[in-house]
């Protein structure tokens, strides 16, 4: 429950005037309310800190962690979207705690190579048209990532990736022998899929989001052998990964991962990001269109005591007014800090030294 704003006015007025010491004006009033609230947010994480240093209480209504975890939950948002196609963070986010996608859709297919590939085949090309998450533009059209086996003297040995991005594997060798080294490619290259070999099997997983082909999974070929006679593809199932988490890393950790192919996250069950600027943020691997979703610490609404002029007095306006956005247990708290600010901007020494004195009262009971 937030504090009334109207509350904390009329305690600050009366308390000020007790001894005639001034009058605050409204927007004087809103100038330092919304001082003093800041100052008290900010404080929340200077004395968290302090807190984890200290003897905890079983009780936790006499623990200070739980009462600062009580007063932070104000401001947590559970779920927030990230902005502009998941490159920026809320803009009232203060302190940013997660960044989760939930409910990916997971697609496999098996791929069982049938035969040995042998010198016969010196002309084939088998393209497999593996399904991505939808980002980029590959030759074949947005949505496809093309895996090419070769079997060609002029081919570099193992695996490389052509200018047009896709995918090629030199398959010299039994069928196992190329079920490894289809599955060690996959997993060394594509950006989208991992790869597990049991034999002459492997399974290819990939994210669902942004399915662009218009068909199923489909293997098609140049001159030479038909694709059916060297591998079979067997029927693509469908899975749910409830979350993928992705870990906070600064800049220069984020550009070695990158480069680095062992390291680099394709799965969607782990990722990356790193932020930049005021409200910017990278993920890898990328979302494409999916919903990433953020946990944070929000930054407290602007409080404002809204009037309106009646015979030359200012009387609240609720419908103008904004409350206190913090925990109702700091009504006392704001008063005082709004108190001991007033002394200063109405030149009354005499009212901040007052509060100090109550406000130390307050914390030394508080401590007992």
């Amino acid at each position: 429950m937030a504090v009334s704003i109207d509350n904390v006015y009329q305690k600050v007025l009366a308390l000020a005037n007790k001894e005639q010491r001034g009058y605050i004006t409204p927007q004087e009033f809103n100038l330092l309310a919304d001082k003093a609230q800041n100052d008290i947010f900010e404080m929340y994480f200077h004395e968290y800190k302090t807190s984890l240093l200290s003897p905890g209480n079983q009780s936790k209504t006499a623990d200070d962690i739980d009462m600062l975890r009580e007063k932070i939950s104000v401001h947590r948002v559970v779920g927030g979207t990230l902005g502009s196609s998941n490159t920026s963070i809320p803009i009232n986010a203060h302190w940013l705690e997660s960044v989760y996608r939930s409910s990916i859709g997971k697609r496999s297919i098996t791929i069982k190579f049938d035969t040995t590939w042998s010198a016969d085949h010196d002309t084939n090309r088998v393209q497999l048209r593996a399904i991505y998450d939808g980002t980029g533009n590959q030759a074949s059209g947005e949505g496809v990532y093309n895996i090419i086996l070769n079997h060609d003297g002029s081919d570099v040995a193992g695996a490389y990736v052509s200018t047009n991005g896709a995918l090629h594997v030199d398959v010299t060798g039994s069928a196992s022998a190329v079920a490894e080294k289809v599955t060690k490619a996959i997993n060394d290259n594509s950006p989208y899929h991992t790869a597990t070999v049991t034999g002459d099997t492997i399974t290819s997983t990939y994210n669902t989001t942004g399915y662009a082909w218009t068909g199923a999974e489909a293997l098609s070929t140049g001159s030479g052998t038909a694709a059916s006679t060297l591998m079979t593809l067997g029927t693509p199932t469908t899975s749910v990964i409830e979350q993928t988490v992705y870990e906070q890393v600064d800049k220069d950790d984020w550009t070695y991962i990158k480069s680095n192919k062992k390291l680099n996250p394709t799965s969607n069950s782990r990722g990356i990001f790193y932020r930049y600027g005021a409200s910017g943020i990278e993920l890898l691997p990328s979302a494409g269109t999916d919903t990433v979703l953020c946990d944070y610490i929000q930054k407290p609404a602007k409080p404002n005591w809204g009037y309106v002029v009646v015979g030359d007095k200012a009387l609240y306006n609720a419908n103008n007014s904004t409350d206190f956005d913090l925990h109702a247990s700091e009504e006392s708290t704001l008063t005082n800090k709004i108190l001991e600010l007033a002394g200063i901007v109405i030149n009354k020494p005499g009212l901040s030294e007052v509060i100090l004195r109550n406000e130390a009262v307050k914390e030394a009971n508080e401590n007992k």
